[in-house]
């Protein structure tokens, strides 16, 4: 019985320093999933959190060593917690302004020397981007780039991103084109 007793104490020691590691490697693939979420597998960390919270030692082989391994796989695990709810948080964050930003065209003459990223994916610009973009291309054709201020040009687009946001398809993206009638740039729905 003794024997039986040491070989359970030393299987849960093991399950306990197996469980340090797995929440070691938890902060790895929730940083993962949040960089890439389209490719990388929700990490289930909450799960893990609760699973790991709710842990008790058997008592018929809980000494002192396995419940100080317990404490501190359990201390452990809800500071990261805390870490990992403000990386969602901050992740979230990034993800709603990013939202709000828009993707300029690659065509119509805007400066798209900078529209793709290494990994060939656009880039997301800012309404201060797209103004940039605006003086820019109207510096270009020599014309006043005055001729609409910045309050003026952020409302205007942010109306008609409003207005393209609610009728465009899922296929389709907003992107920014220049209008030559008009002589300022705006906002148009084209198919990926």
């Amino acid at each position: 019985m003794a024997v039986d007793v040491a070989q359970q104490r030393r299987d849960e020691e093991a399950r306990l320093r197996a469980l340090v590691r797995e929440a070691e490697e938890m902060d790895a693939r929730i940083r993962a999933y949040l960089a890439d979420r389209d490719n990388k597998p929700h990490p289930r960390h909450q799960e893990f959190i609760e699973r790991i919270q709710n842990m008790r030692i058997d008592p018929n082989i809980s000494n002192r060593y396995l419940e100080t391994l317990l404490d501190n796989l359990q201390w452990k695990v809800y500071h990261l917690s805390h870490a990992w709810r403000q990386l969602w948080d901050n992740a979230e964050a990034v993800r709603k302004r990013q939202s709000g930003h828009l993707r300029p065209a690659e065509k119509n003459g805007l400066d798209d020397s900078q529209e793709r990223t290494d990994n060939n994916k656009r880039r997301i610009y800012s309404v201060d981007r797209l103004w940039e973009i605006q003086q820019k291309k109207l510096e270009n054709l020599g014309q006043n780039p005055d001729a609409e201020n910045r309050e003026a040009f952020v409302q205007r687009i942010k109306q008609r991103y409003g207005q393209l946001a609610s009728e465009k398809k899922p296929d389709e993206e907003i992107v920014m084109t220049f209008d030559k009638q008009s002589r300022r740039c705006t906002l148009a729905v084209k198919k990926r």
